[in-house]
């Protein structure tokens, strides 16, 4: 009995288009819908890398770590984000309604270094010791693939 491997899919599409390019592959219909096949799911699974980094390569052994981002100002939801940076484009929105004084600039303070941490939209200055927390806070909820039992919680 002869043991066959199968090929990577990528492997292969690259072969064919780079034999479509050298022009040494007879085209057909079937095969011109097949490659526009595959550039529509290349196309979708990028964009889904794009909102969830780590999606397009889960495994049994090793699912996706995501998280979604919940904005809130005086504890009042203001929507909930696939991205941390377009949660902190909301916050920075909600608080800036209102012009800032002069000299005043705003960072983003996490509650702690862990990946999932929360963090405050916080204001600095014009003094050197001006600093005070706003009312805007984004918080940060792991999305889990599977229940865990023994895990913490």
């Amino acid at each position: 009995m002869t043991s066959t491997t199968v090929p990577d899919p990528a492997t292969v599409l690259a072969d064919i288009r780079r034999r479509v390019a050298a022009g040494t592959l007879p085209l057909t219909v079937q095969m011109l819908q097949l490659l526009g096949a595959t550039m529509v799911i290349e196309a979708r699974l990028a964009a889904a890398e794009a909102v969830f980094p780590g999606i397009t390569h889960l495994t049994d052994e090793k699912p996706a770590a995501l998280a979604v981002y919940t904005v809130t100002r005086n504890g009042s939801s203001r929507g909930t984000y696939a991205t941390r940076e377009a949660a902190r484009a909301k916050g920075e929105a909600c608080l800036t309604r209102c012009p800032l004084p002069t000299g005043v600039t705003t960072e983003w303070v996490p509650d702690s270094g862990d990946t999932y941490a929360s963090e405050d939209l916080v204001m600095f200055g014009p003094g050197a010791d001006d600093e005070s927390i706003t009312s805007v806070r984004i918080t940060v909820l792991p999305v889990l693939v599977d229940y865990d039992p023994d895990a913490e919680g």
